[in-house]
């Protein structure tokens, strides 16, 4: 209980939701690249961007606590690597979620049709639970942190994509000390968690549903949308491990 008190000190800033809620979310027409305009190599590329645009700000309305935003992105991004033995996958890494100045979510994987934007934090044990209003609790007590943020990106991504994508979203939480540490229970479609150790197996389970070709679409608006992929087919950093 105290662990999660101290957790609850580190609000997440109305303002921030306030402006969310006017964000206004473009249509797929509005928002899509033209494929042709796509280096061959960016298209073809499985890994994008970088998490060293993963920043600690109190705007984050998911946050890890005891180590930095970029240090449970880079605890992800070396499990996500295993999906590389999966065809067609990709990853990226630092994507804006939505129109308007938010921070970078820390990555997305697609495979075929599906994309499953991936957000990291790192809480202590407890038994944690989200209101309808996508508040997160730890036993009892608000964190000062919400899933709403990361559901909105799902929509946004929904409409920026064309009919017959499907968009997921999934919480990694990597545990900070010893302990139960029990997960909300998914409420829709749209959001689920896993602790870091079961990460991989239910992206898989994800991914195996848009078992499709790779979609250039997905491909072009991601790299678009990705840090430090707009300048071409330059050289790519490799992925983080």
């Amino acid at each position: 209980m105290e662990q999660c008190r101290q957790l609850s000190v580190l609000r997440w800033p109305q303002m921030y939701a306030e402006r969310l809620a006017v964000v206004t979310m473009a249509t797929h027409a509005d928002r899509r690249p033209p494929i042709a305009a796509v280096p061959a190599a960016v298209l073809s590329r499985r890994c994008h961007g970088s998490l060293d645009t993963i920043t600690d700000s109190e705007r984050r309305a998911l946050r890890p606590i005891g180590i930095t935003a970029r240090e449970a992105a880079g605890r992800t991004g070396a499990l996500l690597t295993g999906l590389f033995v999966l065809p067609g996958v990709r990853i990226f890494q630092g994507v804006r979620p939505a129109a308007g100045d938010v921070p970078l979510i820390s990555h997305a994987v697609s495979a075929g049709h599906m994309l499953v934007l991936v957000e990291s934090v790192a809480w202590p044990p407890g038994r944690y639970v989200t209101t309808a209003a996508g508040q997160v609790h730890c036993d009892g007590v608000y964190i000062g942190q919400s899933v709403w943020p990361l559901i909105t990106a799902v929509r946004h991504w929904q409409q920026a994509l064309p009919p017959g994508h499907r968009v997921h979203a999934l919480v990694v939480v990597h545990p900070i000390a010893a302990g139960d540490l029990e997960l909300p229970v998914p409420d829709g479609p749209e959001l689920g968690w896993a602790t870091a150790c079961d990460a991989v197996r239910d992206l898989r389970a994800w991914l195996a549903r848009g078992r499709r070709p790779a979609s250039a679409t997905v491909i072009a608006v991601l790299a678009a949308a990705t840090t430090g992929e707009q300048a071409g087919d330059h050289e790519p950093p490799p992925c983080d491990r």
